[in-house]
């Protein structure tokens, strides 16, 4: 069945347009120029190459190089003629399509599977670190708590005194809590999986009250028994452990985890992390009747150290002070407590202190 419409033409040398009558035949199409004395051209129908296709329109190009003739239709009965005699496809339109929309097609592809990464793969690293056996993360956050102190200058003393104050605090917990004080002027301090904290001087020479030190302490011993250090560590190194996870290489994890120990330093927690330590550790303080200011204290030493090129560690993985500040003062209009005194913490506290 033979079929005629008119359409624009495009010779590809220049951008002057001629309206012309196509006819379709059997092995291609006739392309007749009646403003021309009735000059033709013959297209080949396998050599007819599908630009775009709709309804409403229809884009074709002919030729073997640069410059290539196109033709636009938009004809109904003509292009519905097209479709039943031509290939049209999916993948014919993909091949043949204009590099704009080859340009959305793959934006819009790589926009699916960032989307199925940023959501499976941290569902599937959380699992893993909650699934991580204990032995097997005590064991990881020893060597990696060893990879970290080689090049740090350990104050026994200090480190002594401050584990004795964290017994003070009584507190039940999975993981055997081990604090290792750091002869450094960063204001700093952090957990590693399996119950290693390291602290800082810097950040202890600022302290003025054994509240401060006990908010410390009991933050980021949540980050620990919460498995937050083990989680976050999985979630920076995913790439490398999905893999060993796949694979159900428990050590293979562990490798990976302990070569990119130094990371632990600068990880960056969630708010709703922080915000799940901060509140654990104020039921701590809570629990031995501490004041929860020392939450506040805290921070606003943080801030008032801000302007100080010592305390950008802290600042990167603790962000969002005043918000913590303002979660602190509502925790403590919510839970009304009488505070004791508690002079074993006072003893260890001015005996750290005393130490500078």
């Amino acid at each position: 069945m033979e079929i005629n419409c008119k359409a624009k033409y495009y010779s590809g040398k220049s951008s002057e347009t001629f309206i012309v009558d196509v006819k379709s035949k059997e092995d291609g199409l006739l392309i007749v120029f009646p403003n021309q004395q009735g000059k033709e051209f013959f297209w080949e129908k396998q050599k007819i190459k599908q630009i775009d296709i709709s309804t409403i329109l229809l884009t074709l190009r002919y030729g073997e190089s640069f410059p290539f003739e196109q033709l636009e239709i938009t004809d109904r009965d003509f292009i519905s003629h097209y479709k039943s005699n031509y290939k049209v496809g999916i993948l014919s339109r993909i091949q043949y399509s204009s590099l704009k929309h080859v340009l959305l097609f793959c934006i819009l592809l790589i926009g699916i599977i960032w989307s199925i990464y940023a959501i499976v793969v941290p569902a599937i690293t959380d699992y893993a670190a909650d699934k991580f056996p204990k032995e097997y993360e005590i064991e990881l956050g020893n060597k990696i708590k060893e990879n970290i102190l080689l090049t740090e200058k350990i104050d026994s003393p200090k480190t002594e005194l401050i584990n004795h104050f964290f017994n003070q605090l009584h507190i039940e917990k999975d993981y055997p809590i081990n604090i290792t004080v750091v002869k450094s002027p960063i204001v700093n301090a952090f957990a590693m999986p399996g119950g290693g904290i390291v602290v800082y001087e810097g950040i202890l020479n600022g302290m003025k009250s054994k509240e401060q030190l006990a908010a410390l302490l009991v933050h980021e011993f949540s980050h620990v028994q919460l498995k937050h250090a083990t989680r976050n560590m999985f979630r920076s190194l995913a790439g490398y452990l999905f893999i060993s996870i796949f694979l159900g290489d428990v050590s293979g994890i562990s490798a990976i985890l302990i070569q990119n120990a130094n990371e632990l330093r600068n990880l960056s927690y969630s708010r709703a992390l922080e915000t799940e330590a901060d509140n654990n550790g104020m039921i701590i303080l809570k629990n031995n009747k501490i004041s929860t200011n020392g939450f506040v204290e805290l921070f606003e030493l943080l801030k008032n150290d801000s302007n100080s090129l010592k305390v950008n560690e802290i600042l990167s993985t603790h962000p969002d002070l005043e918000s913590r500040i303002n979660n602190t003062e509502k925790f403590s209009e919510e839970h009304k407590y009488q505070i004791s005194k508690n002079d074993s913490l006072e003893f260890y506290f001015k005996q750290i202190q005393g130490m500078k």
